[in-house]
C-alpha cells in the first residue's frame, strides 16, 4: 500500500504542477474557500490510481461526497491543501493522502510538489522525509519554540485563533503559518516547528501529517488533551515534553 499511496501522490503532483500558474477565474465552493480545475484533476488521479488496486474500500476526500463501501479501510484525500498558496502562485501547497483503518490512521504521505519534499510514515514504522529518519525536538521552554498555526475559512473562528496567537505573542520564538495545514503539522516532525494547533479543519486537512508528527515521536491531541479523532475538527501538536503545558497556556481547555 506504501507504493500505492507514493504512486498516487506523486501523479497528482505532476497534475497539480501542469495547472500551477494558470488559474485566469476564481471559483469558491464556500465563503473564502476556492476549488480549481487542478483540485478536482489531483482528487480524481489520487482517486482513480487507488481504486484500481483497492476498490473495494471508502473514499473520504474534500471534493466529493463519501464513497461508503462498509470496509475496514478509509482513504483520506486532500488533493491540494493550501489551494490559496496555488492559486497565488506561492510554491508551498501539498497533497495529503492518509489511509485509515477502522478510523485509526496506519499510513500518510504528505507531498510538496514544488520543493518535491515527500513526508511519509506507517504506524509503528517511523517518519521520513524524503527516505530521511525523523524526529520531533526537544525543546522545553516556549521561548525557544517556533508555532506554528492555520486560520479556517471561518471569520469567527479565525478571530478567536488570532485572539490566542495575539494574547501569547510574545512567549514564543516566532509564529509562522505556511498556508498550508498539512505541512505547518508536518514542520513539527523535522524540527523546522515546534508546536502547531488550529480549530475547525477537517480530516483531510491533517489525517497524513498527524500521522507523520507521531511517528517522529511528537504528540496530536484535539484541545480538550484527548487522543485526536478523525471526527475532530480542532488539532494541537508538539513534542511530548512540552506538549501539556502548551495546551494550559492557549486556554483551549
Amino acid at each position: 500500500m506504501k507504493s500505492l499511496m507514493l504512486k498516487a501522490a506523486k501523479a497528482a503532483g505532476k497534475v497539480i504542477l501542469e495547472n500551477y500558474g494558470k488559474i485566469d477565474k476564481l471559483k469558491f465552493k464556500a465563503p473564502r474557500s476556492i476549488v480549481t480545475k487542478a483540485d478536482i484533476l489531483s482528487e480524481q488521479t489520487i482517486v482513480k490510481t487507488i481504486r484500481k488496486k483497492f476498490p473495494e474500500h471508502n473514499f473520504l476526500t474534500e471534493e466529493s461526497d463519501f464513497i461508503d463501501k462498509k470496509s475496514k479501510f478509509t482513504w483520506i484525500i486532500d488533493p491540494i491543501d493550501g489551494t490559496t498558496n496555488f492559486v497565488s502562485g506561492i510554491p508551498n501547497f501539498a497533497v495529503s493522502i492518509a489511509l485509515a483503518k477502522n478510523n485509526s490512521v496506519v499510513m500518510g504521505v504528505v507531498y510538496n510538489p514544488c520543493t518535491d519534499e515527500i513526508y511519509l510514515a506507517e504506524k509503528g514504522k517511523g517518519s521520513y522525509l524524503n527516505n530521511k529518519r525523523l524526529k520531533v525536538s526537544t525543546k522545553k521552554k516556549f521561548k525557544e519554540c517556533v508555532l506554528g498555526f492555520s486560520l479556517p475559512s471561518d471569520i469567527g473562528i479565525s478571530r478567536k485563533s488570532l485572539s490566542i496567537l495575539s494574547r501569547n505573542y510574545g512567549t514564543f520564538r516566532a509564529l509562522r503559518n505556511s498556508g498550508s495545514a498539512a505541512l505547518n503539522l508536518c514542520y513539527i516532525a523535522d524540527k523546522r516547528f515546534d508546536l502547531y494547533f488550529t480549530l475547525n479543519l477537517n480530516s483531510w486537512d491533517v489525517a497524513a501529517a498527524k500521522l507523520v508528527v507521531e511517528e517522529a515521536g511528537g504528540k496530536i491531541t484535539n484541545t480538550h488533551n484527548k487522543k485526536w479523532a478523525i471526527e475532530d475538527r480542532n488539532i494541537v501538536g508538539s513534542n511530548r515534553i512540552i506538549h501539556n503545558k502548551f495546551i494550559r497556556l492557549l486556554k483551549l481547555i
